[in-house]
């Protein structure tokens, strides 16, 4: 057991000892106040959940369910406690206790909630039926206005179908029988009154051939020379014959051509007479056939006028015998040169000439059988054309009787004569007066001396025209 005086001095420092507790926790409760002790208690509990929950959903109906999920869950925590407990005890009891908590609770939640459903509901069916309904009948008109005959070269068969519904068609002849029976039953020449549209522009004129058999099925059994001319003054002395176009029967077939005759659009105008001239002799009743029946028609379409401006016809149709070398009945003997004028307007001048060889067992097999020259003469100048056809083996009138395949001077059976375009412009005098004369010699330009002659003679049939464009 303690005596008293140990208890009293425990008391004692007891009460000390809770003194300076009571001191120091006043001296704590003032630092908290401010007044000096660095606690730099930098709690900064920045949580920053940016919770971002970009959704995105995007429910493009091509299926294309998006789901952009994007959770950002940003939780910076940042807890700085800095206790710089400054406890300087001098006797001062300067108890500085400068308790800065500075508990700076950035809390930033930033939810973001971006949740950008985006429903797009492209379903895209795309009923893009395309129906496209583009009635295009394709009505286009001037289309078929338009007839490509060079393409249809050198044969111009004639075309399958129905003429465009704008053009305008001229029958002349319509299965017209042509045949020879006697001089007075002689069909080898007929003629008609042919009624043309008035002045007009024609983009082209197509004149259509077709020989028929008879009714029979009993055609011409030969090969016979064929013309359609348009005719001025049939039958008297001054009579004008203007070639359209020349042909070639086949060998006991029918045949049809189409050729174009635009040149001549000029002289297609108003009442006109056409001539249709076959070399037959044969008709009703004949062993050898009865000859043919021909239809002949113009088509007219409409567009901007590309005829000749004028036509100046030289010879209509013209046949001149070759092989003869005596001054009196050589060719020059029976060809007199033409003078025309031709006007200062004019632009181009071209000669346009059909040129057929006939008759055979003379020298050389002239003239069906031999190349010739056509020669072309313009004030002086001259320009040639062999005409020879190398390509009758190829005739689409095929098959035919007889030597329908054996090439010929400027002609195969059942086909039309092509003739020859010569650009002669360079050598006309424009404004003034042009000599034009003409000549045939063999192809290697030596004059043609028939030493063997047989009955018929050779001769050559020619027709020339000048057509005139400004």
């Amino acid at each position: 057991m303690k005596n008293s005086g140990e208890i009293t001095t425990t008391k004692s420092n007891v009460s000390v000892l809770l003194a300076l507790l009571v001191l120091t926790l006043f001296a704590f409760a003032v630092g908290a106040s401010g007044c000096g002790s660095s606690e730099d208690n930098d709690n900064n509990s920045g949580t920053d959940t940016d919770t971002d929950t970009d959704s995105d959903s995007d429910s493009d109906s091509d299926s294309d369910s998006d789901s952009d999920s994007d959770s950002d869950s940003d939780s910076d925590s940042d807890s700085d406690s800095d206790s710089d407990s400054d406890s300087d005890t001098d006797t001062d009891t300067d108890t500085d206790t400068d308790t800065d908590t500075d508990t700076d609770t950035d809390t930033d939640t930033d939810t973001d909630t971006d949740t950008d459903t985006d429903t797009d509901t492209d379903t895209d069916t795309d009923t893009d039926t395309d129906t496209d309904t583009d009635t295009d009948t394709d009505t286009d008109t001037d289309t078929e206005t338009e007839y490509d005959f060079e393409a249809q070269a050198p044969w111009y068969q004639c075309p399958s179908g129905e003429f465009p519904s704008n053009a305008v068609i001229v029958t002349a002849f319509d299965k017209a029988d042509q045949y020879f029976v006697s001089d007075d039953d002689n069909k080898r020449k007929i003629e008609q009154e042919v009624e043309f549209p008035a002045a007009a522009q024609w983009k082209q004129i197509g004149l259509l051939l077709e020989l028929e058999c008879p009714e029979n099925g009993l055609c011409d059994h030969w090969d016979r020379l064929g013309s359609i001319q348009l005719v001025e003054n049939s039958g008297a002395e001054d009579e004008k014959r203007v070639e359209l176009t020349r042909f070639i029967t086949a060998y006991r077939i029918s045949m049809c051509e189409y050729v174009d005759v635009t040149p001549w659009a000029g002289e297609l105008v108003g009442t006109k007479t056409l001539r249709s001239f076959i070399d037959t002799w044969v008709g009703p009743g004949h062993e050898q056939g009865e000859g043919w029946r021909t239809t002949v028609k113009f088509v007219f379409y409409p567009g901007a006028d590309l005829g000749a401006d004028e036509v100046i016809n030289i010879w209509g149709f013209k046949n001149i015998t070759v092989g003869e070398i005596e001054p009196d009945v050589n060719v020059d003997s029976q060809i007199d040169p033409v003078t025309v004028s031709i006007p200062g307007t004019a632009t181009r001048v071209d000669a346009r000439m059909f040129t057929t060889g006939h008759s055979f067992g003379n020298t050389d097999n002239c003239a069906e059988f031999c190349q010739m020259r056509m020669d072309v003469i313009v004030n002086g100048q001259m320009t040639s054309k062999n005409p020879w056809r190398s390509d009758c083996e190829q005739n689409p009138v095929s098959p035919q009787f007889g030597t329908w395949e054996y090439d010929r001077n400027g002609w195969c059976p059942g086909g039309v004569a092509i003739g020859d375009i010569l650009d002669i412009t360079d050598d006309i005098q424009l404004g003034a007066d042009n000599v034009i004369d003409f000549d045939i010699r063999l192809a290697d330009g030596t004059e043609y001396d028939n030493v063997s002659p047989v009955d018929l003679l050779p001769y050559v049939y020619i027709s020339l025209q000048l057509h005139v464009y400004e």
